[in-house]
């Protein structure tokens, strides 16, 4: 069972910036750089990673599933493992996935998006008709093409 924090109510800008303090830093905020330095200071899988929020806040099971997708990296990978072209697309993908849901005020379930096959019956990848291969990380289930996205060698 997830157990999600709540909400929270600040009665100040005080207790506002306590509340946010362990958060890390907006995905939307991050540059290319910053996210490269803190993908290199974590050895858990690269999924994992991005939705901790104490270490960037804003990305859920989906969106993390959807940008990993869009930069065709693994999500199992060793977040410090990824390599400069890595980090640029990545970063790029996050962008982009992130500007797309907030417009549409979700993530949109189209079907040229993972998030729109990933719950179909026999999921296939909207990219290249491969099937979607899941798997629970830290009780979420994670999707992934193992055409597009393959594991590291």
């Amino acid at each position: 069972m997830r157990k999600l924090q709540g909400v929270h109510l600040a009665t100040d800008l005080q207790e506002a910036d306590e509340t946010l303090e362990p958060l890390g830093p907006d995905a939307l905020d991050l540059s290319r750089d910053d996210l490269a330095t803190t993908l290199s200071h974590h050895r858990g899988r690269l999924k994992t990673t991005l939705t901790d929020q104490s270490v960037i806040a804003g990305l859920g099971n989906l969106l993390a599933d959807e940008i990993c997708w869009r930069a065709r990296i693994n999500p199992l990978r060793p977040a410090r493992d990824l390599d400069a072209a890595e980090i640029t697309g990545l970063h790029r993908a996050t962008r982009r996935v992130l500007r797309d849901s907030v417009k549409a005020e979700r993530v949109p379930p189209r079907k040229t998006w993972l998030t729109g096959a990933r719950d179909t019956p026999g999921p296939t990848c909207p990219r290249c008709g491969t099937p979607l291969e899941s798997r629970r990380l830290s009780g979420r289930r994670t999707v992934w093409c193992p055409t597009c996205q393959p594991a590291a060698l």
